[in-house]
């Protein structure tokens, strides 16, 4: 007769591992009392922890950044909200830069005992990596928390932390500022250049050929020739910002491209207007000195349009790139902790005595199976 497994009942389990209290309580309890021990040979960490919020970041160029328009929108794709700010915290303090520089300003690789390894400074920083951690919380806030044996070490690791963040950002920042910058003094020369060029050109013309009167659309003309270019330069400034961040495949870059064209277009359209029945446009109907002093003065208008926009922008960004303002306000500085953060002893040792207790218990449930359904097993060898 073929023997089957029997699961015994829970009732008889239970006796049976009541009867052996010894093995079941008397093991976890020896494993506690020895992790207990091998705790007490666990150094001490003490964590220092560094409350920080996002800076105000300063805006480039007037109304190029403001909230009612210009490149608010794209500010926001490129420069990133908050959660994308902290975010780039923890790209730059993670670095190897700046964990180099915390091992070596530390002397990590001797205080970490990795200086026989063959990377000592890669192994420095692993261990670094994992005792510093950095939290970027719901609220807004930044957290920076350094792990050390020594109270001081800690809190200057996580106040050096703090400033490699700003001298960081300041290098980039002072970067793109500086592109922006000169890009558009470049446009800036050229066009005071032109503008000089235009007016010794102008004020001979006047001279020579007197002053002429222009009705009231002619002016009205030539001063949405000049809004529109303007607008053709600011879009063709964004494009540019624009392209120096994201990748032309982008959707920002895509409508600001777009925009650009569109407004390119309708400038097009202006100058081929040959509408004979529009007497602004139709140059070739005017005289000969008069559309060449209009051509001039058409030419004036428009460079002086472009100098009012783009002489703000040129100043502010000068200044932009001048000054260097921290990326993070320190809310709660780093303290010399007092109480230890790790190991947390009596945490270890009770979890250890649980799992010691579970694993026993689970042995005697095997083993008193295992004398109830002998046969069984015995069957099985056979």
């Amino acid at each position: 007769m073929e023997e089957k497994f029997k699961s015994p009942p829970a009732l008889e389990v239970l006796k049976f591992i009541i009867s052996n209290w010894k093995i079941v309580f008397g093991l976890p309890f020896a494993i506690s009392v020895i992790v207990a021990i091998y705790t007490l040979f666990i150094p001490n960490k003490y964590k220092s922890t560094a409350n920080l919020l996002p800076s105000q970041r300063p805006t480039i160029g007037l109304d190029l950044f403001s909230e009612d328009g210009g490149l608010s929108s794209i500010a926001n794709s490129v420069l990133g909200g908050e959660s994308e700010e902290t975010n780039r915290y923890i790209v730059l303090l993670s670095s190897y830069s700046t964990s180099k520089k915390i091992v070596d300003k530390f002397n990590l690789t001797e205080l970490y005992e990795v200086e026989g390894m063959d990377d000592p400074v890669g192994e420095a920083i692993s261990i670094l990596s994992e005792r510093s951690t950095f939290e970027n919380l719901e609220e807004g806030n930044f957290i920076i928390s350094v792990l050390d044996e020594d109270p001081v070490t800690a809190k200057q690791m996580a106040d050096y932390y703090v400033i490699l963040l700003n001298e960081l950002n300041t290098k980039i920042v002072s970067k793109d500022a500086r592109v922006y910058r000169e890009f558009l003094e470049q446009r800036y020369i050229k066009l005071t250049s032109e503008i000089d060029s235009l007016q010794s050109e102008y004020i001979e013309y006047q001279k020579k050929y007197g002053v002429f009167e222009f009705p009231e659309q002619v002016k009205e003309y030539f001063n949405l020739i000049g809004i529109l270019t303007a607008q053709q330069l600011e879009a063709e400034v964004k494009l540019n910002t624009i392209s120096t961040t994201l990748n032309t495949q982008s959707d920002t870059y895509k409508n600001q491209k777009v925009l650009y064209d569109a407004i390119t277009k309708k400038i097009n359209e202006l100058y081929r207007d040959e509408d004979p029945k529009n007497l602004i446009l139709n140059f070739t109907n005017l005289a000969e000195v008069g559309s060449e002093y209009y051509d001039l003065y058409f030419q004036l208008e428009i460079q002086q349009e472009i100098q009012k926009f783009l002489l703000p922008l040129y100043e502010q960004a000068k200044m932009e790139e001048a000054k260097s303002l921290p990326i993070v306000t320190v809310v709660d500085e780093p303290r010399v902790a007092i109480k230890k953060s790790e190991p947390r002893r009596s945490i270890i040792v009770i979890l250890s005595g649980i799992t010691a207790f579970i694993l026993v218990s689970g042995y005697m449930i095997i083993r008193y199976s295992y004398i109830k359904n002998k046969e069984f097993f015995d069957s099985l060898k056979g």
